[in-house]
C-alpha cells in the first residue's frame, strides 16, 4: 500500500504545526519539575535539620563519664582460639621476607 503525496504532505504540516505546542509544553514541564523538585529540597532540609537536633539532644550531656568506665577483660569477640600469637606470626612473616618461596 503506498501513500499519496497529498498524505504526506498533510503529516509533515501536521507536525509542523504541532511542535511549537509539544516544545511548549515541555518547557512548562520542565519549569513546574523544576519549582517541585526545589520545594522537595527545602523540605528535606529542614527535616533533616530537626533530626539532627533531636540527635542532638539524645546526646550526653557530660562526655567525661566515658573513660570512667571498666575495660572489658578477656579475648575480643570474634578471635578465633586457637589463632597463633602476634610474635609468631610476626616471625613467620619476617622469615617469608627473607627467603621467599620458589
Amino acid at each position: 500500500m503506498t501513500v499519496s503525496f497529498r498524505v504526506g504532505r498533510y503529516l509533515v504540516a501536521l507536525l509542523w504545526h504541532a511542535s511549537p505546542y509539544v516544545v511548549i509544553g515541555m518547557f512548562v514541564s520542565s519549569c513546574v519539575y523544576a519549582v517541585l523538585a526545589v520545594q522537595l529540597t527545602s523540605g528535606l532540609k529542614e527535616q533533616l535539620q530537626q533530626a539532627v537536633a533531636a540527635a542532638a539532644q539524645c546526646a550526653p550531656i557530660n562526655p567525661t563519664n566515658a573513660a570512667d568506665a571498666e575495660p572489658v577483660k578477656g579475648r575480643a569477640p570474634g578471635l578465633s582460639e586457637h589463632a597463633p600469637p602476634f610474635g609468631q606470626t610476626e616471625a613467620r612473616a619476617q622469615r617469608t621476607l627473607e627467603h621467599p618461596p620458589p
